[in-house]
């Protein structure tokens, strides 16, 4: 039986498991410390019902969108598919696999000097992985509601 796309993927740039879970971690702790951090700011601010909502979403798009770039910088331009495994690990462009066993990748004519892989949805592990709506989001409250009760 042929190899799936998928595993095909992995073979050409495998992602260590144990590599991901630590880049996984990296990033809900990093998350989980901003939405606190936030919280204590907003309680700070005595910022009240929908605009410490607003400030919390501002906050957290406004961290993402800096470890995206160093994300982007670290990994020179590949973007978060070197360090995240996206929609299942899988690749954009085509990857091949001939009679003799030699596998291949076409990314789609691109002519860089560069043949890094990009990642389908790894964008989404970083933007919206680490607990932000969940795990991040209670520490927010917390810091919100325990900093604004004891200002009040």
């Amino acid at each position: 039986m042929a190899p799936t796309k998928q595993e095909l993927s992995l073979i050409i740039n495998p992602l260590v498991p144990e590599a991901v879970q630590h880049n996984n971690r990296v990033l809900s702790s990093l998350h989980s410390l901003t939405s606190f951090l936030l919280g204590l700011s907003a309680g700070i601010l005595a910022l009240q019902s929908a605009a410490g909502f607003i400030f919390y979403f501002t906050g957290t798009v406004l961290v993402s969108g800096l470890f995206h770039l160093v994300i982007l910088k670290r990994s020179g331009g590949a973007g978060a598919g070197a360090f995240f495994p996206g929609a299942g690990g899988e690749i954009e462009g085509s990857v091949k696999m001939d009679k003799s066993g030699v596998v291949s990748m076409d990314l789609g004519g691109r002519k860089d000097r560069r043949q890094f892989v990009l990642r389908k949805g790894a964008w989404r592990d970083l933007w919206f992985g680490g607990g932000v709506v969940s795990e991040a989001l209670s520490g927010f409250v917390l810091g919100w509601a325990g900093v604004g009760g004891v200002l009040r």
